[in-house]
């Protein structure tokens, strides 16, 4: 007498899977996958040219005439950079390069990546240097 092939259950790593989620458009609105490897949204501010010359009047106490004019030729120039394919080392902002390009009928898409440099730079300055100086006795 044959006996029917038991039924195959699923692997113990195998998950049900959630439904997708429709996300709204909303500005500042960005998919993250680094952490979990699943998209999730999550909200983020954005910062504006208007927003960066009021944080930099404030930061530096420099009339706002001459901060935007000054401001608006920066991000002229790193645009102008990042389009002749450069990339930028601008501490304390870190290192930028381009990951992708691609152009549609838009303009051209970028990806950029950026290497932030850690906080501890003036710690590793500080143990290259020299506690006496050469012949000097101890």
């Amino acid at each position: 007498m044959a006996t029917a092939p038991a039924k195959k259950s699923a692997p113990a790593h195998a998950t049900k899977k959630a439904a997708p989620v429709k996300l709204a458009a909303t500005e500042g609105a960005v998919l993250d996958t680094a952490a979990t490897g699943e998209a999730t949204a999550t909200l983020v501010s954005v910062v504006k040219v208007k927003d960066l010359i009021e944080r930099v009047v404030s930061t530096s106490d420099q009339n706002k005439r001459e901060v935007r004019v000054i401001v608006e030729a920066t991000l002229l120039e790193l645009g102008k950079a990042l389009e002749a394919g450069e990339s930028l080392n601008l501490p304390p902002l870190g290192k930028l390069r381009i990951a992708n390009q691609r152009s549609d009928d838009q303009g051209v898409a970028m990806t950029l990546k950026l290497r932030r440099g850690s906080e501890n730079k003036q710690g590793k300055k500080a143990e290259k240097e020299a506690l006496a100086e050469v012949g000097e006795d101890s």
